[in-house]
């Protein structure tokens, strides 16, 4: 298995083999992942997943075994505002890997790529949302060294 950066030819096959069921995954784990329906998902997909490649501060990571994709990852730079003293950091968006492939360690090869990039743009660190309820993923971030700072609050305004 290799991880590499995306390729323009690697695009339709991330959104239709990794991207949405990931999406499909985490709609299951919260409301607010549902999926939109009166869009075309792969060509929406496709677009948005374009875009990111000619962003500089966007970078997506994918896991290749035997010329298949099983595994992803994509982070992007946020800046600090200039009054704080802490640098850039690199949030990583999404991470995932096809169910045949996990805990075989390709999410820590993944991870792994995320931090050296974050380390190569000089950002002070690595940031993350984790759904609740999403208690694998809690446990395997905290196995890797991540440690929860903030709490991210929400309203939904759909049911005011």
């Amino acid at each position: 298995m290799k991880v590499r950066e995306l390729r323009r030819d690697d695009v339709r096959p991330l959104v239709e083999d990794l991207w949405l069921p990931f999406a499909r995954e985490m709609e299951s784990v919260a409301p607010r992942n549902r999926l939109a329906e009166d869009v075309d998902l792969v060509a929406a997909g496709i677009n948005y997943r374009e875009d990111r490649l000619d962003d500089p501060d966007a970078a997506t990571w994918v896991a290749v075994d035997d010329g298949e994709l099983v595994g992803h990852a994509a982070a992007s730079v946020e800046s600090s505002a200039p009054v704080f003293a802490a640098g850039d950091r690199l949030h990583l968006g999404e991470l995932y890997v096809c169910e045949p492939y996990r805990g075989e360690g390709v999410a820590d090869e993944l991870l792994d790529r995320v931090v050296a990039a974050a380390a190569e743009r000089e950002c002070d660190r690595v940031t993350l949302n984790v759904d609740r309820g999403n208690d694998r993923a809690h446990a395997f971030y905290e196995k890797s060294g991540f440690e929860p700072r903030r709490t991210r609050m929400a309203l939904s305004l759909s049911n005011r």
